[in-house]
């Protein structure tokens, strides 16, 4: 039967596990911060070094481009000085020879009116006007200057300085499938005066060379940058010529080996190096493969940045170089981490020694034995371990009798004291509920004897008196509907005053059925003969389907008319009285709420006390009486109530008749 693998124990790790491994981690954490610090400044190196590298090439390249400047503006002073007073017929054999040994794409001659009287190698009918682009060079060269500059030239331009210039210019763009292309043409141009047979200046030499398609310019610069080194059967480095931000001559060669002709430059070399005129050192994807470049702007005789000059360093060998040091690197990283675990092990095993030693007398301590030492092997730590264990058996021995004899006494008065305490506790508990009798009986018969008093004899009184005014009046007599209202009313004081005496005596409500939705409009009618309602608005909000109800219906009448009263008194004949009815789970619950000026939360707490009132004409009975009605028609009341925003009485009766009113 094999064991599920949750079920295998965990076997715990030993205290020479524990040391070994703390020393392995602490030794890797530091190997690793070594490491992780040789990394970084390694591979910094390399990224310096490559980037130096890139900037000397881009300086190289520059170097280079001017050379050929250089070389152009030594062939066309060279040429002006020696075509110099020369007929036209002579003039056009030297300068066709001079073209096609010098390599230049276009030579002319223009007369001081700016009309081009000879193009070398190219047969002229009659003078034609100079390009647009080339009128600064006459003006130079009229005042006796040489210029030399990278120039770009329109597509008419080159058509007129020859219609084979006009169509290598032409770059198709990739993605056109040969329909759009880059027309104009990025050119080396010199130029020198002109001079007649008596050393005047009569008019402009000028030549150049067409950087479009000029492959044998970029080839050049990248063999004297970087040779015919390759890696991973790419060459190493990389030049191109950039006209605005489209690549018109390159070393920079696609997938299927064709140069990346008519490509263009990211948004962001051309955002720093043609908009911005700054050069711009980082790597790079040219074309499908990422690079070390440099690029710098080529400018215009007016500042304009017209093109770029690139060099690049392809970034796989140096990605590979980081590769490979890092291999070495994690190589050294394992093999010290190896060595340290040995050695870690071999010196935690000699420190664990002593300390299994006592582990195993420890376990027999446990047992129950006693009288064990061990004896010291050392004076360092472990050894005053070892002495701290001999004594703490020996002291352990004879705290055991002592607590022996202590435990036994400690149980006999924890079994005293609980004792004792239990009949104490009784003893509270009995005499609280004597007091809390005592005070309801008392509160009862205060409540009885007030009742009594104050009210019974004025009662009998008035009940009296208007008996006798009754019988004077007689059955038409005017007032007779009021005189029988104020009889019944006395009628009910005494009701009142019974229920109060029978609640202090304990006697048991009059249980009838009761609706109290009429019981409601009832009081809310006979209360307008006890308080003046004034501008006073009433809102019921009764509950159709709310059940009757058993109860005594005079205790509650009376409960509800002192609630009424109350908040008819707090507003003052003018407000709004809402009296809500509806039916809850088992009950009926019934709200008197008033927009009057609200009671604070102290006097709130004490508006069921007996004989605690806030107005100077008021007994303090009424809601006293009202709570301990409710008490013993086995309702509640409660008060809720903000000082600005009016108060609410809740009451909550049981319900025991599903009779509708």
């Amino acid at each position: 039967m094999r064991m599920r693998a949750d079920m295998i124990p965990l076997r715990p790790v030993t205290l020479r596990g524990k040391l070994t491994f703390a020393t392995v981690t602490l030794m890797v954490a530091i190997l690793l911060l070594v490491s992780l610090a040789f990394t970084y400044l390694i591979n910094a190196w390399i990224v310096d070094e490559a980037q130096d590298k890139v900037r000397q090439d881009l300086g190289s390249a520059r170097a280079e481009y001017r050379n050929e400047l250089d070389r152009l503006r030594m062939v066309i002073r060279f040429s002006a000085r020696l075509s110099s007073g020369h007929r036209r017929a002579e003039l056009a054999a030297e300068l066709a020879g001079l073209r096609q040994s010098e390599g230049l794409d276009f030579l002319a001659l223009v007369d001081a009116e700016r009309n081009v009287i000879l193009r070398a190698g190219q047969p002229l009918s009659g003078a034609t006007p100079l390009a647009r682009e080339l009128s600064v060079f006459h003006v130079s060269a009229l005042a006796g200057e040489e210029r030399f500059t990278t120039l770009l030239l329109s597509p008419v331009s080159l058509e007129a300085e020859n219609p084979e210039l006009a169509t290598r210019a032409r770059i198709p763009f990739p993605d056109s499938a040969g329909e759009d292309s880059e027309e104009r043409g990025l050119v080396l141009l010199a130029s020198s005066p002109w001079r007649d047979a008596d050393g005047r200046i009569a008019g402009m030499l000028y030549g150049g060379v067409l950087l479009n398609n000029n492959l044998a310019l970029v080839d050049r610069l990248r063999q004297i940058i970087y040779g015919e080194e390759t890696f991973a059967g790419r060459q190493l480095g990389s030049a191109t010529i950039f006209l605005d931000d489209v690549r018109v001559a390159t070393t920079i060669r696609l997938g299927d080996g064709t140069r990346a002709l008519g490509t263009a430059v990211s948004d962001e070399v051309a955002q720093a190096v043609l908009v911005d005129k700054r050069s711009w050192f980082d790597r790079a994807k040219v074309v499908d493969q990422w690079y070390l470049t440099a690029y710098e702007p080529l400018l215009d005789p007016d500042g304009i940045p017209i093109g770029a000059l690139y060099v690049g360093l392809l970034e796989s060998p140096y990605i590979a170089l980081k590769q490979r040091a890092a291999m070495i690197q994690g190589g050294l990283l394992l093999l010290f981490c190896l060595l340290g675990y040995g050695v870690a092990r071999q010196v935690s095993k000699r420190l664990s020694r002593p300390l299994l030693q006592l582990e195993e007398l420890a376990e027999q301590v446990a047992e129950g034995e006693r009288g064990i030492a061990l004896n010291p092997e050392s004076d360092d730590e472990i050894g005053k371990l070892t002495v701290a264990f001999n004594r703490m058996t020996a002291a352990l021995g004879e705290r055991e009798e002592e607590l022996t004899v202590l435990n036994s006494e400690l149980e006999d008065k924890v079994e005293t004291r609980t004792r004792q305490l239990q009949e104490r506790g009784m003893e509270l508990l009995a005499t609280r509920e004597e007091l809390l009798r005592a005070e309801r009986l008392a509160a009862l018969g205060t409540l009885a004897a007030g009742v009594a008093h104050e009210i019974n004899n004025p009662a009998a009184i008035i009940r009296g008196n208007i008996e006798i005014l009754q019988m004077e009046l007689g059955e038409q007599g005017a007032g007779k509907e009021e005189a029988n209202e104020i009889l019944l009313q006395t009628d009910r004081i005494a009701a009142i005053t019974r229920n109060m005496l029978s609640m202090a005596r304990n006697q048991n409500p009059q249980v009838e059925e009761v609706g109290c939705n009429a019981l409601l409009d009832e009081i809310l009618e006979q209360a307008s003969h006890q308080v003046d309602f004034g501008h006073v608005q009433i809102e019921r909000h009764y509950d159709p389907e709310l059940p009757r109800i058993r109860s005594d219906r005079e205790r509650l009448r009376q409960v509800l008319t002192n609630v009424v009263l109350n908040g008819l008194q707090a507003l003052g004949g003018t407000g709004r009285l809402e009296v809500t009815s509806r039916c809850e789970l088992d009950g009926v619950s019934i709200i008197i709420h008033d927009n009057g000026p609200g009671i604070d939360e102290e006097t709130l707490g004490k508006i069921f006390n007996p004989f605690f009132t806030t107005r100077k004409s008021g007994s303090g009975l009424g809601l006293a009486i009202s709570y301990a009605l409710m008490q013993v028609l086995g309702g509640q009341i409660a008060a809720e109530s903000e000082v600005g925003a009016g108060t609410m009485f809740k009451l909550w009766l049981p319900k025991v008749s599903a009779t509708t009113d």
